[in-house]
């Protein structure tokens, strides 16, 4: 099968862009709870997380880089590699946007765009050889992991995690995917996570999923089945031009295919994510390939002079300087 990523990507200093935000914050309220700085900054996170890629998944058909009108002055497409802007796959009403949310539930729009696709961050780098079945199964089904938990209330995000599984509690009861394949959500590819679905077993309703910082794979058709489902809440969605706490993101889609059973288990420690500030953990997992996937998360609160420097440096080195 033909598997291809995408990945958004914006670089928040660029002066047109910011001409073009502050336009549209004329218009409009901000919620800075879910639109702090770090989320429209660049921390060159990305030329590695391409670099990695190339390296270390040469199999993916082809990798689209989302960005608005922007472009890294050191990329260069090619037949694999391929901007699209958000002109060319998001809806006109909808434009501009900038709202991750309303771009992540529209890429499935992106033409030509493979029924199988993995939705990355441009703070993920690949960090030793993968294959496509680590991502997708035999017979197509996105490899996940389906450990129910309860939502956490210490980020304001949550108010969109919440929404998300209203639509899912609207449409599956919660044994569904468990009459129908206990081993898939009771796996031991879980490990100790699997106390978490454990101790959620005494609600009536779905109370949530864990959330792995990963690149997540999809099946296109399950957008489109959202998007049919949901029609007046994903219109609704797309028009908000920042996050707001009524939004919904793309892992409705990605608990649909949880909860209908259509995905495949896969092991929890696959990935690692770090805050940013764990420089020194970084470096070893790096140098070390401890992990198949690093994700390198960015917050408000880092401090991009002192982490940066030496963890861009154990990137190129193991990236760009062979």
């Amino acid at each position: 099968m033909d598997i291809d990523i995408v990945l958004p990507w914006v670089d928040g200093s660029d002066k047109k862009l910011k001409i073009k935000r502050n336009q549209a914050l004329s218009k409009w309220t901000l919620d800075r709870d879910l639109n702090s700085s770090d989320r429209f900054r660049d921390t060159d996170i990305l030329k590695y997380s391409l670099a990695s890629i190339r390296k270390f998944a040469p199999w993916v058909h082809h990798v689209y880089l989302i960005t608005d009108g922007q472009k890294p002055s050191w990329f260069q497409e090619d037949t694999t590699f391929k901007i699209v802007d958000h002109a060319n796959f998001i809806p006109e009403k909808y434009l501009p946007t900038f709202n991750s949310n309303v771009i992540e539930l529209n890429a499935y729009r992106i033409k030509g765009l493979s029924e199988y696709f993995i939705l990355f961050n441009d703070d993920i780098v690949l960090n030793k050889p993968v294959v496509a079945t680590d991502f997708f199964s035999a017979n197509g089904l996105p490899k996940d992991v389906a450990i129910y938990s309860v939502i956490p209330t210490d980020s304001y995000f949550s108010h969109i995690i919440m929404n998300n599984m209203i639509v899912i509690n609207k449409y599956f009861g919660k044994w569904d995917g468990l009459k129908k394949d206990w081993t898939k959500y009771f796996n031991f590819k879980y490990g100790s996570l699997l106390v978490r679905s454990c101790l959620s077993l005494p609600w009536n309703g779905i109370v949530g999923f864990y959330n792995p910082h990963t690149p997540i794979s999809y099946n296109k058709s399950n957008f489109t089945k959202l998007w049919e489902l949901e029609p007046e809440l994903l219109d609704q969605c797309s028009q908000n031009k920042f996050r707001t706490k009524s939004d919904i993101s793309h892992w409705l889609v990605r608990y649909y295919q949880l909860q209908s059973g259509a995905f495949a288990p896969r092991k929890a420690s696959f990935s690692k994510f770090y805050e940013q500030s764990q420089t020194t953990a970084i470096i070893d997992d790096i140098r070390r390939g401890k992990h198949a996937l690093l994700c390198i998360n960015d917050s408000d609160s880092a401090d991009l002079d002192k982490e940066l420097p030496p963890l861009l440096k154990a990137l190129d080195d193991k990236f760009l300087q062979e």
